[in-house]
């Protein structure tokens, strides 16, 4: 085949040969390889260009032969072995690696989360290295639950209902952890108009109008330090006083800050997890809100308390805005509890949704009897998610999260939060850590800190070299014969034109806007008919071309390669393969436009077989292509191409005795038959994830029961001898012999229900036709009578009949 013009054009350019050459499809790859390296005229861009490129130092090393080549080139055109640049040696060390440890009664600093907490390694540009950690929450980790409570005076009998749970509060807090201390704060608003009456002696009694006695409004005032005598706090929610304001909202916001921010009169522990629990029945103040008051200044997030506790400054700064605050929710990672009344609850979950990561929001009863409720509830949701985070956002380095959360067997997925986290669970995690290129061309170090967002105390340290630049940057040549001209240095061999100056003779200054048309024609690609400066894809300063984004080149003529899918790293990443001028030269073993697709069958062979595709189908980029149908007409399908319809799947054979020891308890989550591993785990009723995943059915009894389970099968990315086995369902029924007799006996049942509604149907028949025989002969008997002389209306009775008057008198012996 004839190599691709633009690649032939740059291969000229390289070697200032222009030379037409036909190239067999099997030497394209050989060629694109070589073509990397030799394009590049800079030591750091060489080495970062593919692994196998190397530099030549030698400062008299032929002009004409390109110093960044493969090894064998480079010492074919003269170049001593000593004075080839190679890339660094790759760097991995697990500096720290303590064992998971649960809280210990007698010391903090011995609990360990997260598996291990330091590693060095090295990445070069478009490298990805795995980085598995492991992170388990410890039981009993010590809790620091600070109340934060509205005290105006709507809310006068939440606070006698909290006064009222001395008893109850200590054996809740125990139950949550047998490490807890417990905190008073309270909040009103700002003493200033029009917020509060200025009045004098309403200034001095807010209550005045309830004709009660009660303390000067005061914007967050801190009760008690964090202690675990429970005691001691009831006492001093007993002793607080109640004031009052103006309006239905408060100073929620300053509050917040100042409990936040005042970690050392707070009292909280840096190994602990952080709670405020605010309690309110009226809304809140934000930025902005404070100005009508004359606290005008933005807040400062800092700690301003005087001796007596209170918030000094609360006329001067302004409310907090709700970025503050998640600010600095994230900072000294707390989080908070509103527990607020149903009237106010809608304002709450607004700002929930803009604090989610830190808040919970609970409906509170008009008079606060429900709190501890709301505490267990609110202290259950906030430890049962798991959401790793790092600060790599600002640098070259990008990280990506995959992890199981904490269900055994379970595949990776790409997710940072776990939900529905308990004690004793151990999250298995990997993170992919990336450069996608170098921001500049030399050696340089970054940290990243990996940390649970609402924790922060256990973290994962990753101190990462960035190899991107040469050991001869950094090496003494004043010595050397070789002058370089003005504006210029020498550099791993070659003269490098000083910061700001650029052109063949560093005689240009890249802030001299006047472009010669000398230095305009350096910047077109030779042999090109009306070649438009850097191909129309750049700037040329000073003879040299700034390319846009997405292309490159010396004359920014070649477009950037493609993006693998499966890693989203251009050709691959490194290990796969190279960019050259808009196409990917694949390393042995991979092909494909972006080199995602290997060479090798190793994932093509089902678990306990030889066969490639169980010899049904051909392995195409690491998966099977079925045959449409074989000799006998069958087609096979399944993720090996193993089964068919009137075949029995071998795997589905081979899976059962681990499925049976998994339903049995009677082995580990990883059960081992011959070479393969099996690895068993539950998700009822979930749906099946993949579409290439293959059901299989296995039946047996249970308590006089027949079962069916139905699982799916998939080979495990960690090996080739691996399979994951996943029961999705069960359906119990009776067994066979029982179906048979309960059947029996239904169908017994049924002939003599249905003969007895038979016989109830034939007798309700016969009393039906009596009724209607009887009723016609009353009628009959009726009729004959009326023809009887005795009902002839002309007729006279010889029968005479006289009765005696009552009041005649009678002998008692008549009759």
């Amino acid at each position: 085949m004839i190599f691709s013009t633009s690649v032939t054009k740059s291969l000229a350019n390289a070697t200032f040969v222009y030379i037409p050459i036909v190239i067999p499809f099997k030497f394209q790859d050989q060629l694109l390889n070589k073509l990397v390296c030799i394009q590049n005229e800079e030591c750091g861009p060489c080495l970062s260009a593919a692994s196998h490129c190397r530099w030549c130092a030698d400062p008299y090393y032929s002009p004409t032969a390109p110093r960044c080549n493969d090894d064998a080139s480079l010492v074919a055109t003269g170049c001593g072995q000593g004075m080839i640049q190679r890339p660094y040696k790759p760097v991995w060390v697990v500096a720290e690696n303590h064992s998971l440890q649960d809280m210990l009664l007698d010391s903090h600093e011995a609990v360990v989360q997260i598996q291990p907490q330091k590693i060095k390694f090295s990445l070069k540009p478009r490298e990805t290295r795995k980085i598995k950690f492991s992170y388990r929450p410890a039981k009993n980790y010590p809790l620091d639950l600070y109340y934060l409570m509205d005290l105006t005076w709507s809310m006068k009998d939440d606070k006698e209902t909290l006064v009222s749970l001395r008893d109850d509060l200590p054996a809740l807090l125990k139950n949550l952890t047998d490490n807890f201390r417990i905190g008073f704060g309270a909040f009103a608003e700002k003493p200033v108009m029009p917020f509060i009456s200025v009045d004098p002696r309403r200034r001095a009694n807010p209550c005045t109008m309830e004709e009660e006695a009660c303390e000067a409004t005061y914007s967050y005032k801190h009760h008690l330090t964090l202690t675990n005598q429970v005691n001691e706090f009831i006492e001093k929610v007993n002793r607080s006083s109640v004031t009052a304001n103006l309006d239905n909202a408060e100073a929620q916001l300053d509050a917040l800050v100042q409990a936040i921010t005042c970690d050392k009169e707070i009292g909280w522990s840096p190994h602990s997890r952080k709670i405020i629990i605010l309690l309110s029945d009226g809304l809140f103040h934000t930025a902005g809100d404070g100005r009508l008051g004359g606290a005008s200044l933005k807040s400062d997030e800092q700690c301003h308390l005087d001796k007596n506790g209170y918030y000094s400054e609360a006329a001067v700064y302004d409310y907090p805005s709700i970025a503050q605050v998640y600010r600095l929710l994230d900072k000294y990672k707390v989080n908070v509890i509103f527990a607020v009344t149903e009237n106010v609850k809608d304002h709450y979950d607004s700002l929930h949704k803009l604090l989610n990561d830190f808040t919970y929001v609970a409906k509170l009863e008009s008079d606060s009897s429900n709190i501890l409720k709301l505490v267990k509830m609110g202290y259950e949701d906030i430890v049962s998610v798991v959401n790793f985070e790092d600060d790599s956002s600002s640098g070259p380095i990008k990280v990506k999260y995959f992890t199981d959360c904490g269900v055994k067997g379970g595949s990776l997925i790409e997710a940072k939060r776990c939900t529905g986290v308990g004690y004793g669970m151990t999250l298995n995690y990997e993170a992919h850590v990336s450069l996608e290129s170098c921001p500049e061309y030399k050696m340089s170090y970054e940290t990243i800190k990996i940390s649970e967002s609402q924790l922060g105390q256990d973290s994962l340290t990753l101190d990462i070299e960035i190899q991107c630049g040469c050991l001869c940057e950094s090496d003494n040549q004043k010595d050397m014969i070789l002058t370089c001209p003005r504006n210029s240095h020498l550099v791993c061999g070659v003269c490098q034109c000083n910061k700001g100056w650029s052109g063949p003779q560093c005689d240009c200054s890249i802030e001299d806007e006047n472009k010669s048309a000398e230095l305009q024609a350096q910047c077109r690609e030779p042999n090109v008919t009306r070649a438009l400066a850097c191909s129309g894809a750049g700037d040329c300063m000073c003879g040299k071309c700034e390319c846009d984004r997405g292309y490159n080149g010396r004359y920014c003529q070649c477009k950037a390669c493609q993006i693998s899918r499966e890693n989203g790293v251009e050709c691959g990443g490194v290990e796969r393969g190279v960019c050259v001028c808009g196409e990917c030269a694949c390393a042995a073993g991979w092909s494909g436009a972006a080199c995602d697709c290997t060479a090798s069958t190793a994932a093509c062979v089902a678990p306990a077989s030889r066969d490639v595709c169980s010899g049904h189908g051909e392995c195409v980029c690491g998966q099977c292509q079925c045959s449409a149908a074989n000799e006998d007409g069958l087609v096979y399908s399944g993720l090996f191409c193993e089964t068919c319809a009137t075949c029995e799947n071998p795997l589905c054979a081979n899976a059962e005795p681990c499925v049976l020891c998994h339903l049995n308890s009677s082995c580990t989550d990883l059960c081992a038959i011959g070479n393969v591993n099996y690895t068993v785990s539950e998700r009822l009723n979930e749906e099946t994830s993949n579409g290439d995943d293959t059901s299989c059915i296995l039946r047996r009894e249970e308590e006089g029961l027949e079962c069916e389970y139905r699982y799916t099968y998939k080979a495990a990315i960690k090996s080739t001898i691996a399979m994951e086995i996943i029961i999705r369902g069960k359906d119990c029924s009776q067994p066979t012999s029982a179906k048979i007799m309960t059947t029996s006996l239904i169908i017994m049942a049924c002939v003599v229900a249905a003969g007895i509604i038979f016989i109830f149907f034939i007798k309700c028949a016969q009393v039906v036709s009596d009724r209607r025989a009887y009723a016609k002969f009353l009628q009959e008997a009726q009729e004959s009578r009326k023809n009887m002389q005795e009902l002839n209306p002309l007729y006279k009775s010889p029968i005479s009949e006289f009765k005696l008057p009552e009041s005649y008198p009678r002998d008692q012996n008549d009759f």
